[in-house]
C-alpha cells in the first residue's frame, strides 16, 4: 500500500510540475510580447517627435536660405546613404553639394552605446 501512495504522490508532483511549467512558459511569453509592444509604443512616439523637429528644422533651413532643391537633394544623399545605393563617387555628387564620403562634425565617436557611425545622441543637449 505505501509503494502505491509514494507512486501516487509522485505523479501529483510531476504532474503539478509541469502544469506550473506550462504557466510559466505562458507568462513568460505574454510578458515577452507586452514589453514588445511597450517599446513599439515609445519608439512610435519618438518618432512622431523627431518627425515634427525636423519639419521645423526643415522650415528653419529653408528660411535660412537653403532652397528646396539643396533641401531636396539632402534628402535625397539621407535616403541613398541610408539605403546603401549612393556609390559616394565624385561623378555622382552634383557641384556645390558636400561630399557625402566625408563625416559630418557631429558623427563623431558614439561612446553612449548607439551603432557606430551614429550621431552622439547626447551632443547639444538632444536625447
Amino acid at each position: 500500500m505505501a509503494n502505491n501512495q509514494n507512486t501516487m504522490r509522485d505523479m501529483k508532483r510531476s504532474i503539478l510540475k509541469a502544469v506550473r511549467d506550462s504557466q510559466k512558459t505562458k507568462q513568460d511569453a505574454m510578458d515577452e510580447y507586452v514589453a514588445a509592444r511597450v517599446n513599439i509604443k515609445s519608439l512610435e512616439e519618438r518618432l512622431e517627435e523627431a518627425r515634427e523637429k525636423a519639419t521645423l528644422l526643415r522650415r528653419k533651413a529653408k528660411d535660412a536660405g537653403n532652397t528646396s532643391a539643396e533641401l531636396k537633394t539632402a534628402d535625397d544623399l539621407i535616403d541613398a546613404r541610408w539605403t546603401g545605393t549612393e556609390d559616394g563617387s565624385p561623378e555622382n555628387a552634383d557641384p556645390g553639394t558636400v561630399n557625402p564620403e566625408r563625416e559630418h562634425p557631429a558623427m563623431e565617436e558614439n561612446t553612449q552605446g548607439g551603432m557606430p557611425g551614429e550621431p552622439n545622441r547626447w551632443e547639444g543637449g538632444e536625447s
